[in-house]
């Protein structure tokens, strides 16, 4: 398996294009995906430029319905002719962040054309080694954004997620989880998922949603120290962080993580 950052809030190269926001390319035995968007089409010429046909893609999974991670979509749609597109049937719903009294609009166009787009309620497999998870419960996280909000019949109320899928792919007796941004937390969706497909993970890739860490609150902080070791508490899972996870995050968890973790950007490349 080969996976690709099309986009991410990072690049490993001048020569390509990053943005808050992410894109992962995903080559397996039987089928060529991608996962997410990022938050405009600079991901298209990034897949140019590192040798992804984008018009090949077999499948598309947009793990949740906020801008960062599905507002290139109806671009895809032009570009690629076959490809079955995988989303939660409340990513099209109305998602805001609220930003000095403003109520931000912070979500994906849903296509006029729904021929190709497949809503995701429960559990599904997609092929025999893909599958998409759903109904994780949520979880209230010590670091977290009380600023994303959804619109529930004209009122505004706090994001619980509903919105958010996970892929899991199992090829070669390695066991892979993508997770977007893990607004339900990651610890408490690994812990879910596994527990449900009754297997443990190999490797995990994608954003912690994290970046709202404050060094200063001593509470945060072990908070990030317990994570990183229960993580790899009786796991040999391999964990690739990006995007929303932060920076000052990560060097928490990587204190603990050591090894385990890893940072991938614009252009990395995995064979897993």
């Amino acid at each position: 398996m080969k996976v690709i950052t099309l986009m991410e809030n990072g690049k490993v190269s001048d020569n390509l294009k990053s943005a808050h926001g992410l894109s992962l390319y995903i080559e397996t035995k039987g089928k060529k995906i991608l996962f997410d968007l990022g938050p405009n089409n600079k991901y298209i010429s990034n897949a140019s430029k590192l040798g992804v046909d984008l018009g090949d893609i077999d499948i598309l999974v947009i793990s949740h319905g906020h801008y960062d991670h599905g507002s290139g979509l109806k671009k895809f749609l032009k570009i690629n002719k076959k490809a079955k597109v995988y989303l939660s049937k409340e990513a099209f719903s109305k998602h805001y962040k609220i930003l000095k009294g403003l109520y931000i609009p912070i979500g994906i166009k849903k296509p006029k054309d729904l021929e190709r787009i497949y809503f995701i309620d429960l559990d599904q497999s997609i092929t025999p080694e893909i599958k998409l998870y759903s109904n994780v419960e949520y979880v209230k996280q010590v670091i977290g954004d009380a600023s994303l909000l959804r619109n529930v019949n004209g009122l505004y109320e706090l994001d619980r997620f509903d919105h958010e899928i996970y892929l899991v792919i199992n090829e070669d007796e390695k066991s892979v989880l993508f997770s977007g941004c893990s607004h339900k937390g990651i610890k408490n969706i690994i812990e879910e998922i596994e527990k449900r497909q009754k297997a443990k993970f190999t490797h995990i890739i994608g954003g912690f949603h994290l970046s709202h860490y404050e060094p200063e609150d001593s509470d945060q902080t072990t908070y990030l120290e317990s994570l990183g070791k229960d993580l790899i508490k009786n796991s040999s899972s391999k964990f690739f962080s990006c995007h929303c996870t932060g920076d000052m995050a990560f060097d928490e968890l990587k204190k603990q993580m050591d090894t385990s973790l890893d940072r991938i950007k614009t252009g990395s490349i995995l064979d897993i």
